[in-house]
């Protein structure tokens, strides 16, 4: 189980954790013991990530029990349901469960937040400190992304200015036509951030320099994360054209 501040959260994608759910309904009649399940999934017994999966099972109520695992009756209404409004209840119900996803949810009425938004919003929710925020952003952000869709609720659109209190415009980079030359902007005192899929533009603040900060710090992590999976990737595409 992942944790920042005192909230827990899963440490697998929704997506994931009903697959793994669903493995053990077909192929173990719906009970399956941890060691059992290490040797589905083809991990060690004992592993941390095995644990993590199992607890993340667990957050969403999709297993019940501790040595045996127990395929839950939510998880069955996800999987099976009657009616397509059962399947959907059934997973706003799982989504619910977590804590921190509840919160973050109506804290912004169900919409997707832009990353600095909800960067002050992980701050102030947890108080966990900022480095570990940074750390554990990038999968917060994708599970509250599958909340609103499994919610129905529609995402932020960063090309079009929000009203909402509290939320600073993320603008798209716009470039122009070759030839044609670009005019200077007009001065503005404000801090603006073009970096991969990140559009920052806020007031210049201390307060929103630390944000920008934390958006370039969790970027540094994800593009480590690439650069470790791309060597795999293409010893991976090797051996298949041999």
């Amino acid at each position: 189980m992942a944790k920042l501040g005192t909230y827990s959260y899963p440490d697998i994608r929704f997506a994931d954790a009903v697959e793994i759910s669903g493995r053990i309904a077909t192929k173990f009649k719906g009970i399956v013991s941890v060691k059992g399940l290490a040797w589905e999934l083809g991990m060690a017994e004992n592993s941390g990530t095995l644990f993590a999966k199992v607890a993340a099972l667990r957050d969403f109520g999709l297993v019940e029990g501790r040595g045996e695992l127990r395929v839950s009756a939510l998880a069955q209404r996800i999987l099976h349901p009657a009616t397509q409004e059962e399947g959907k209840a059934a997973k706003a119900q799982a989504f619910q469960r977590v804590d921190l996803l509840q919160s973050l949810y109506e804290r912004f009425n169900g919409e997707t937040p832009d990353d600095s938004t909800l960067l002050v919003a992980l701050e102030e929710v947890t108080r966990a400190p900022r480095d570990e925020i940074v750390r554990r952003f990038s999968l917060i952000q994708k599970h509250l992304a599958d909340a609103a869709r499994v919610l129905g609720q529609p995402f932020l659109d960063p090309s079009v200015e929000r009203s909402s209190p509290g939320r600073q415009y993320i603008s798209p980079v716009t470039t122009e036509p070759r030839g044609v030359k670009a005019e200077s902007p007009e001065p503005f005192a404000g801090l603006y951030l073009a970096a991969d899929d990140i559009r920052l533009s806020v007031p210049l603040s201390q307060k929103y320099i630390e944000v920008a900060i934390n958006l370039l710090q969790a970027l540094k992590i994800r593009m480590y994360d690439a650069k470790d999976v791309e060597p795999v990737a293409k010893t991976a595409q090797k051996r298949d054209d041999a």
